[in-house]
C-alpha cells in the first residue's frame, strides 16, 4: 500500500490509473492517489 510522502498516511485505491511504457522496456502501471488529508501523489501500482 502506497504512503503519502508528505504526511505518511496509507492509501489503498488509486483515483486514476494508467500504463507508462518506455521504449524497449517492460510497462509500469502508475496510479494517482489522494490521501485523507487532501494531498495528491503518484506511485507505482503492483
Amino acid at each position: 500500500m502506497p504512503k503519502c510522502p508528505k504526511c505518511g498516511a496509507e492509501v489503498s485505491t488509486p483515483t486514476k490509473q494508467w500504463t507508462l511504457a518506455p521504449k524497449g522496456r517492460k510497462p509500469v502501471t502508475i496510479g494517482l492517489f489522494k490521501c485523507p488529508n487532501g494531498h495528491f501523489f503518484r506511485a507505482g501500482v503492483k
